[in-house]
């Protein structure tokens, strides 16, 4: 459903990374004025884009070497099996621990009739699944899947899965290959009278979470297994298809349901026909294939690689610097935040939170409630729910605070509350200094002083920022950002950091996009969390919004709920999600924490991700700007 003409000369690995992050399958084919792409095309091609070398060790297929320019060992044929066979929906060598990235495929002959390589988008199977059957579900993501296959003594060209165990394992002797199989915990073999190999693989995970892949929002469990590939096609003369998988626990898969998986696969294929000279390039995490029946001669080369090389990655020189150059240090898979603004009962709320799968908090001295929110993370943690670890816990440093010998008091203060040792992010919270309230008078200081004023005072902020650099050196967090800040602000920070900010937290919905303030701080290296991601539902009852400014009766995202059979609040948190932020959202509902988790088995188009950013209005909710003036008498804008 989603398409876009690219330049072929223009594919580096990181243009392709992104592309296949994003898009799932490429195919290139050269211009009808031009001449086919030969086979050394393609070697050089994916000689050159700097992905990681994948050894073909595990496939059941029998596979010839196709020398080329590029290598010997680059590439060779895709699965021979006999034209009339169908090969069934699969994630490559999925029945194996760490399956290749990304594959490849060259047509050097397309085959007279039939023979489309048809694709499947791995996250739709995953909610056919996970809706119809659960329990099914429940028991592969709790078990996994074991694969039992008898392996001949020699490749045998007749079966589509008569690689020989000497191939499959790339050994030359049984000693050598007894040696690796009992290297592999909870594998079973036997050697059969016949010299022919049986194995029960141990079990392998069956469902993936896929979050960010270079740098792209993916976010989306995957049917990442061979399941249906062995029920519908592991046949031959040593083999039984129906007895060639079971749960990781041993227990016999209903062949009801495998059936009713293979059909699903086979009506929501999208088959693919060949023409000389044409590249296919998937993303073996998201996509599966298979190949229909076909008459004629077909031939079809394949190649596979593991992911980017990071060596070979180019760098953005904005982002290697100290705090940033590796992202993956702010990596909890789950992207969705909890936010502890407003709630009703703060330990019920985080406890309840974490519980039904929230790993991310968002909390902040303003807020009032860090001693609740603390017994609730604590609790969480004391029941075994989770560790410390899994854990991503951020608070924020208020406005009264901004002094430099007042930054460290306040992170203890946060830090005694909470009943935590250390955040994991610490941010300013508004750039905003205001004056100075003791900690003994009065807690949190909200938005004035002791007299009920709320007082600016001047303020060097690039200092403010010294001494939060100062938290992470203590360990009392480990990384430091900002919050509510401009684009300019965003730039006196960064003119004088020596640990750059890691992450920005905006207001964000679909009345407000932020489309260049996100740019531009994701290309400074900051992860951009949002809050209000449903808009001024929160704002109501302050006088801060109306009944008209509610997005859950924007006509649109009605009728995006009944397309995807998602709610308003799923769908505007998956937009949020597939923007590459990290929304927070709260409720005290645990239907609703339930729900708003429910957001990894859909992926919205990218017409409808389109017209949700048409919506913008540019309407902003939480304004110090408005709100200072006509609550405190202050006049404060910010964001001007």
């Amino acid at each position: 459903n989603q398409s876009e003409n690219i330049d072929y000369s223009s594919l580096n690995t990181q243009t392709f990374a992104l592309l296949l992050a994003k898009y799932k399958a490429l195919l290139l084919r050269s211009d009808e004025n031009e001449a086919p792409f030969t086979v050394n095309d393609f070697g050089n091609f994916i000689s050159n884009l700097g992905l990681e070398k994948y050894p073909y060790v595990g496939g059941a297929a029998p596979r010839r070497i196709i020398p080329v320019d590029a290598g010997d060992d680059l590439i060779y044929t895709a699965n021979e099996a006999p034209p009339d066979q169908l090969i069934p929906f699969h994630h490559e060598l999925a029945q194996v621990k760490n399956p290749p990235v990304y594959l490849f495929f060259y047509c050097d002959q397309p085959s007279e009739t039939g023979g489309e390589t048809a694709l499947l988008d791995s996250t739709v199977v995953y909610r056919y699944v996970n809706d119809t059957f659960p329990e099914f579900m429940e028991k592969l993501k709790t078990y996994g899947a074991r694969y039992i296959r008898t392996i001949p003594a020699e490749d045998d060209k007749e079966s589509p899965i008569g690689r020989s165990f000497y191939n499959t394992y790339q050994v030359k002797t049984k000693d050598e290959l007894e040696e690796k199989l009992n290297a592999t915990e909870k594998l079973e073999y036997e050697w059969l009278d016949d010299g022919s190999l049986k194995v029960i693989s141990e079990p392998i995970p069956a469902i993936k979470f896929i979050g960010q892949q270079e740098d792209h929002a993916i976010y989306q469990w995957t049917f990442h297994n061979s399941v249906i590939a062995a029920f519908v096609g592991w046949e031959d003369c040593r083999n039984d298809r129906k007895k060639s998988i079971r749960f990781g626990n041993n227990e016999l898969m209903d062949e009801s349901i495998l059936e009713s998986i293979a059909n699903f696969m086979d009506k929501n294929k999208v088959s693919y026909k060949w023409q000389k000279g044409d590249f296919f390039a998937l993303n073996n995490r998201l996509v599966m294939h298979s190949r229909n029946s076909f008459t004629g001669v077909r031939r079809i080369y394949a190649a596979m690689f593991g992911d980017v090389d990071k060596k070979k990655m180019a760098v953005q020189p904005n982002l290697a610097a100290p705090g940033v150059s590796d992202l993956s240090a702010l990596s909890v898979p789950n992207p969705l935040t909890f936010g502890m603004w407003r709630v009703d009962d703060s330990e019920e709320a985080a406890y309840n939170a974490i519980k039904s799968g929230y790993r991310r908090i968002d909390s902040a001295c303003d807020y009032g409630n860090e001693e609740g929110t603390g017994r609730g993370i604590r609790r969480a943690i004391k029941e075994g729910i989770v560790k410390r670890e899994d854990l991503y816990i951020t608070t924020k440093l208020w406005n009264t605070y901004h002094a430099p010998e007042h930054v460290p008091l306040a992170m203890d203060r946060s830090l005694k509350d909470l009943g935590l040792d250390y955040v994991d992010e610490y941010l300013i919270h508004f750039p905003i200094s205001m004056q100075f309230v003791p900690f003994e008078k009065k807690y949190p200081p909200e938005w004035t002083n002791l007299e009920g004023n709320m007082v600016i005072v001047n303020n060097d902020i690039n200092q403010t920022w010294k001494a939060m650099e100062s938290l992470v050196d203590t360990g009392r967090t480990h990384h430091i950002g900002i919050s509510n800040f401009n684009c300019q602000h965003i730039r006196q920070v960064l003119s004088v950091a020596r640990i750059r900010p890691t992450s920005l937290q905006i207001e964000c919905h679909p009345h407000l996009s932020q489309e260049k303030l996100i740019r531009f701080a994701r290309e400074a290296g900051m992860r951009v969390t949002v809050f209000s991601p449903l808009g001024g539902t929160s704002y109501i009852s302050l006088n801060m919004a109306t009944q008209g400014d509610l997005l859950f009766h924007n006509p649109l995202l009605r009728q995006l709920t009944a397309k995807y059979g998602k709610t308003t609040a799923q769908i505007m948190l998956r937009w949020a999600v597939q923007r590459n932020t990290l929304p927070i959202s709260k409720t005290s509902s645990e239907k609703r924490m339930e729900e708003n988790q429910a957001l990894f088995d859909f992926y919205l188009h990218k017409e409808d991700v389109e017209a949700i950013n048409d919506l913008n209005l540019n309407r902003r909710y939480n304004d110090p700007g408005v709100f200072c003036e006509g609550g405190m008498g202050t006049f404060c804008p910010i964001y001007e």
